[in-house]
């Protein structure tokens, strides 16, 4: 008997311990960025707006998972079923390809810029009509209904471009192809 409950125990311990510093890592992490106690929207809207050292740590989005990396640690958050996130940066002389945004290493042309966006679904609702300003990494981020096609109008004083989204699971959460051209 002792030698079936010795290493059941062990076993609970070792769990229990692994279980603890785990956790214990993962909220120093998100204490570190601030992003402790935020819901995961909250955690991807903070982590856009904030310009983080690509070698501290990179947190990237795609349709349905927010991944944040460090050297130490990997953390993994489901998105809500019923979102989406997209972030967009329109540019006039220089862009990168990207499909799976990365809220950290994922740079743009224009930062800190005013640009008028309306975004419309495929039976002509209007989910976005807004001022909206790029962050300090050049990107906007929006967050729409999940499973629809689309279409986003970008307006940046003069310049403007027109593109089609989709919002689904194997839909890109980057979007970098948006050329402004004058208008």
């Amino acid at each position: 008997m002792k030698k079936v409950i010795i290493p059941i125990a062990l076993i609970v311990i070792i769990g229990s311990l692994l279980t603890y510093f785990l956790k214990n890592n993962s909220n120093k992490i998100l204490s570190e960025y601030d992003l402790l106690g935020l819901s995961v929207t909250e955690m991807v809207d903070s982590l856009e707006a904030q310009t983080i050292d690509r070698d501290e740590m990179v947190a990237s989005i795609s349709a349905t998972e927010l991944t944040i990396s460090t050297e130490d640690s990997v953390l993994k958050y489901s998105i809500p079923d019923d979102l989406f996130y997209l972030s967009f940066a329109p540019y006039i002389t220089k862009t990168h390809p990207c499909g799976t945004h990365n809220l950290v290493t994922c740079r743009g042309e224009l930062k800190n810029q005013s640009f008028d966006i309306l975004i419309v679904d495929q039976i002509g609702n209007v989910l976005v009509d807004d001022t909206l300003i790029s962050h300090d990494n050049g990107f906007v981020g929006v967050w729409l209904p999940r499973d629809i096609q689309g279409t986003i109008y970008i307006t940046y004083g003069q310049w403007s471009v027109t593109k089609s989204i989709q919002t689904f699971d194997d839909s890109f959460t980057c979007l970098t192809d948006l050329l402004l051209v004058q208008s």
